[in-house]
């Protein structure tokens, strides 16, 4: 009996926890245009991040740029409010500085916040290489 109820409430979680799951990170509202994904990067201590974040039927009210490495540490990190009601796609220029001793895989994630209250996030995998 206790088999047949653990299994029951196994099932049934299995079945609700997909339904909380987070969103998917692959955000279609953003553009990134450089770094490109999986891009090496040789010989540069200054990293350029362009990208685009035009969300359908609502406006971007802040964004934030983080890079971590592989171990998950803090590179760079910059948020930027912005009251953009009337644009209808947010251009974003930025660079940092990254002094390159060693060939690192990094992490771009780019996070938007939207006029209707929802988040959507873009990230890109890179390297910068000596």
């Amino acid at each position: 009996m206790k088999t047949k109820l653990f299994f029951a409430m196994y099932l049934a979680i299995a079945w609700l926890f997909p339904a909380c799951k987070e969103k998917e990170v692959d955000a279609p509202e953003i553009t990134v245009l450089s770094p490109k994904s999986h891009q090496v990067i040789k010989d540069k201590d200054s990293v350029r991040i362009e990208a685009t974040v035009k969300p359908s039927n609502t406006w971007v009210t802040s964004y934030t740029l983080t890079v971590k490495n592989k171990h998950n540490k803090l590179i760079f990190n910059a948020q930027r409010g912005c009251d953009c009601k009337s644009l209808t796609q947010v251009e974003i220029k930025q660079s940092f500085l990254y002094e390159v001793d060693k060939t690192s895989d990094l992490l771009l994630e780019i996070e938007a916040l939207l006029g209707d209250g929802r988040k959507i996030r873009e990230q890109i995998p890179f390297v910068i290489a000596n």
